[in-house]
């Protein structure tokens, strides 16, 4: 009998460690990777070279755009990596999002390379990330949300907050430059692509 509850524990361990493994398998490989938009736009922190190229192929990444900083050289395989897979790379180098002594914020530089990537949509699939994908990702697929599927601030904030922003006291001036982000109303002209989106989306923010 004893031999029968301990061969039955062994089963059950077994069993339950599957998903944790594969929890952590996930995790190493494809850190908080998430769909925005799908077919269209995916956030994710740093990945491994692993889990780069499986989103690659399972997601048809056309685009990576990538908001760490050019010293951050432990992604310096990153550009190659997509150019030999035929996806654009781009990096967007992160900037203060205070403003300076003349009233100018750094990070607006930012916000255009960003949209300037997302208003043509021959670079869908874009996969955006930065570290940890959550703040600096955060920010900008808050303003994704806001430019071209018309969500409101604090819908683009709740995003953020469920996908990890928590506090919002250390990045006072990110959360600053959201309150007062004003979208350039692009939403009737932006792409057939994410016109169809834009229902789904706000019925489902934390998609």
């Amino acid at each position: 009998m004893k031999v029968q509850t301990m061969l039955a524990l062994g089963v059950l361990l077994v069993i339950a460690a599957g998903p944790v493994a594969f929890y952590r398998h996930r995790e190493l490989h494809e850190r908080n990777f998430r769909v925005v938009a799908d077919g269209i736009l995916y956030r994710s922190g740093q990945l491994t070279p692993a889990g780069l190229d499986r989103i690659i192929r399972e997601r048809g990444i056309r685009t990576v755009v990538s908001l760490r900083k050019n010293h951050e050289r432990s992604d310096g395989w990153e550009e190659a990596f997509c150019s030999e897979r035929g996806v654009r790379h781009v990096r967007i180098v992160p900037r203060v999002w205070a403003a300076d002594e003349e009233g100018d914020i750094p990070a607006e530089q930012a916000v255009r390379q960003f949209l300037e990537v997302m208003d043509h949509p021959e670079n869908y699939p874009v996969l955006v990330h930065c570290f940890a994908g959550i703040h600096r990702t955060g920010t900008m697929v808050a303003i994704f949300r806001m430019e071209y599927q018309g969500w409101t601030l604090e819908q683009a904030l709740a995003e953020m907050h469920h996908c990890g922003f928590e506090p919002e006291e250390m990045e006072q001036d990110l959360a600053a430059y959201l309150r007062s982000y004003t979208p350039r109303r692009r939403q009737q002209t932006a792409p057939p692509e994410l016109l169809q989106e834009t229902s789904l989306l706000r019925a489902n923010p934390r998609r």
